[in-house]
C-alpha cells in the first residue's frame, strides 16, 4: 500500500524534535515543501504534490513578535513532532497531518517526494 510506503520514507528522515528550517508554499498552493534539519551538512527536503486542501494553523495569535520575518534563528520554534500519512475519499490523495511544535497542518495531496539537499545550497530568511 503506498501510504506506507510514503510514511516509511518520512519516517526514515527522523524528523522527530529536529528543527524546522523552512516552510515554503508554492505555485498558488500547488506544492508545498518542508525543510528538515538533521544536524549534519544536508537537511530532508520533504514536498508534498498536487496539494488539493491546506489547512494550518500557526501561533501568530499568542507570540510576542509580530513577524516570523523578523525572527532569527533562535528565536524559531518550529520542531517535528508527528507526520502522518492517511487515505482520502477523494480520488487518489493522501491526508496528510503534520504537527510541527507551535504549527499545525493538515494536507491533502496527490503524492510526496523526500530528498536530501545540501545546507550550503539554501537561502534561508533567518540566516
Amino acid at each position: 500500500m503506498k501510504i506506507q510506503k510514503i510514511q516509511k520514507q518520512i519516517d526514515k528522515t527522523e524528523y522527530w524534535d529536529m528543527e524546522i528550517l523552512d516552510l515554503k508554499i508554492s505555485y498558488f498552493g500547488d506544492e508545498i515543501e518542508i525543510l528538515v534539519d538533521d544536524e549534519g551538512e544536508d537537511c530532508w527536503k520533504i514536498i508534498f504534490l498536487s496539494c488539493y486542501k491546506v489547512y494550518y494553523e500557526t501561533d501568530a495569535n499568542r507570540r510576542n513578535i509580530n513577524n516570523v520575518k523578523s525572527m532569527k534563528r533562535p528565536q524559531l520554534g518550529y520542531f517535528g513532532q508527528n507526520i502522518s500519512v492517511s487515505q482520502v475519499n477523494t480520488g487518489s490523495f493522501y491526508k496528510i497531518t503534520i504537527n510541527l511544535s507551535i504549527m499545525d497542518m493538515i494536507i491533502e495531496c496527490k503524492d510526496v517526494e523526500i530528498s536530501r539537499i545540501s545546507k550550503s545550497d539554501l537561502n534561508l530568511f533567518w540566516m
